[in-house]
């Protein structure tokens, strides 16, 4: 199983990661820390099974001379949009540790995590979206990340 893992925070992503090898050794995993990192791999029409996706990302990948552009509280929202716009229909979970989002940009528009799934579920049709709250201090999360690459996993192997 090839897993796009788009994630900018450090700890989180290497919590992703180990969580994915331990339980799907078979599986490569390619990163991207940024929205641009993100369609930058998608673009290239990489052959991937499923995306784990943070919803707050910058824009651009975080370098020795680069801050990492202006952060986006729905930079995963950019990175569904370019998947929908290019009819590529890959599973995608929202592994998030955020109860409640905003636009930097926009102070007026800001949502809970159920209006965040809400509005994704309107790309549904089309794309396979799960919604997963993360913490580094409860392990439910583990749980569900494991069930949907579990079902990712059976629906390649069917």
């Amino acid at each position: 199983m090839r897993i796009l893992v788009v994630e900018d925070e450090l700890s989180k992503k290497e919590n992703i990661i180990s969580l994915v090898n331990e339980n799907f050794p078979k599986s490569t995993l390619l990163e991207a820390h940024s929205v641009k990192s993100a369609k930058i791999l998608l673009k290239n029409k990489e052959g991937f099974d499923c995306i784990i996706l943070d919803m707050s990302l910058p824009t651009f990948d975080i370098g020795r001379n680069e801050f990492g552009g202006r952060p986006q509280g729905f930079g995963g929202k950019e990175v569904i949009r370019q998947l929908f716009r290019d009819n590529r229909c890959i599973p995608i979970v929202v592994v998030t540790a955020y109860d409640f989002f905003s636009n930097l940009e926009a102070s007026d528009e800001s949502m809970s995590l159920d209006e965040l799934k809400k509005q994704l579920n309107k790309y549904s049709s089309k794309l396979t979206i799960s919604v997963i709250k993360y913490s580094g201090l409860i392990d439910d999360w583990k749980e569900k990340l494991i069930e949907f690459l579990q079902e990712v996993d059976e629906n390649i192997n069917s």
